[in-house]
């Protein structure tokens, strides 16, 4: 990925220029992007500095009074309960967390490269609904819908699946983010 492009999104999301679902996905995409978190910490000591010095005129705070800061900020890790899936532009899975395997029954090695479709889509997966899916992609919006999904064993299960595009300053998708919650089957 290139450098200027992790630095304006890193840029973006500390300076409270995202909007709040744009910033919940580059939140995803921080869990696994090494480069871009470490972009992030630095962009945040920076600005912690400067709003620091602005009030108490000191030119370099304590690292406690940093963390402070931070903290009030809501950069603090909270528990996420929702399934995370991260997919290039092209659809190729990037990154999961353990409660999408724990979800599906794959893990990483098995979905890294694929599109997540090919694996998870079944008989009973409403074509309608992959089509508008693949048709917001293309577009590059967000979109939401109910799948049939299959586990790795073949049982089926609905999932509420929530996709949201991470897109560079000229409109190009950097990344997509899909949150999933496993939804209580119906008889």
């Amino acid at each position: 990925m290139h450098r200027q492009i992790l630095e304006d999104q890193a840029a973006l999301y500390v300076s409270g220029a995202m909007t709040a679902p744009e910033r919940e996905s580059l939140e995803v995409v921080l869990a696994f992007h090494t480069e871009l978190r470490a972009a992030v910490a630095r962009m945040e000591q920076v600005a912690a500095a400067v709003a620091l010095a602005k009030v108490t005129g000191e030119v370099e705070p304590s690292a406690q009074l940093k963390q402070r800061i931070l903290a009030a900020a809501g950069r603090s890790a909270r528990a996420e309960r929702d399934c995370l899936v991260v997919t290039t532009p092209t659809g190729m899975v990037e990154w999961v967390n353990a409660e999408f395997t724990a979800m599906c029954g794959y893990e990483l090695a098995e979905l890294k490269g694929r599109k997540p479709g090919t694996l998870l889509q079944g008989p009973d997966t409403d074509p309608a609904a992959v089509a508008r899916i693949r048709a917001a992609l293309h577009e590059r919006r967000p979109c939401r819908e109910t799948l049939v999904n299959y586990h790795k064993d073949g049982t089926a299960y609905r999932a509420d699946i929530r996709i949201s595009p991470v897109l560079a300053e000229e409109g190009e998708p950097l990344w997509f983010v899909a949150r999933e919650r496993r939804l209580p089957d119906v008889s």
